[in-house]
């Protein structure tokens, strides 16, 4: 009986404690200031792959031509690039690099391709053409050379400027009632860039080919 009533006592006695260290737990926890933070997630900054500025492969079948030259090669695009146009002709003109104007020339069996720079090539198409990724102009600037009533002797000259490396063609236009042909050197998005390249043309080499009078910086399109 007395154990009995020992063991009563120790477990009341530990009840007791146990009981205290709550309340004394609730009251130390009352009077500490708990702030929440919440700490966000980590920002990513993802940056795009980077992607060559080429244009994707057209769809559009090469020409029978064009179809022959697979890598850019400016002297052999200068050979198959048209002799002649009209003057009131609507074109397409581009400013692209060497692997794009080379795709823009296999799928027009009909263009004019003049080197700006070393990175830098205008090309010239017949027509309202769209091109993905390319926003088309309309102007073509060249510097002409000489006009006649006998476009033979012109393309005689045409040729051999080609020859020198130069892109030359043959324009056509009617002045009263009467038919005219003007000898071209080069094409040019703008004036600014036709004006650079006359100055910087080695004329006394030019005139030793061909025969010239008055050069000077004009618009070919409308």
């Amino acid at each position: 009986m007395k154990v009995l009533s020992f063991l009563i006592f120790i477990l009341s006695l530990l009840s007791l404690l146990l009981l205290i260290s709550t309340i004394y737990l609730y009251l130390k926890k009352a009077s500490v200031d708990v702030e929440v933070v919440y700490i966000p997630k980590p920002f990513e900054l993802k940056v795009p792959e980077i992607c060559e500025n080429n244009l994707p492969d057209f769809t559009v079948n090469s020409t029978d031509t064009m179809i022959k030259i697979e890598k850019f090669d400016y002297e052999s695009l200068l050979v198959y690039s048209m002799d002649y146009l009209e003057a009131s002709t609507e074109v397409s003109t581009f400013v692209l690099k060497p692997e794009d104007a080379l795709k823009i020339v296999k799928v027009n069996e009909k263009y004019l391709i003049n080197k700006l720079n070393d990175n830098n090539y205008f090309v010239v198409v017949l027509g309202d053409k769209t091109y993905p990724g390319l926003i088309p102009g309309k102007s073509v600037y060249t510097i002409f050379l000489k006009t006649s009533g006998n476009s033979s002797k012109l393309f005689e000259d045409m040729v051999n400027l080609r020859t020198l490396g130069f892109e030359s063609y043959v324009i056509s236009f009617e002045k009263n009632g009467k038919m005219y042909y003007t000898l071209c050197l080069g094409a040019f998005p703008d004036k600014d860039a036709a004006t650079t390249s006359f100055n910087e043309v080695n004329w006394d080499k030019i005139r030793e080919h061909v025969y010239t009078y008055g050069p000077y910086v004009g618009r070919v399109t409308p």
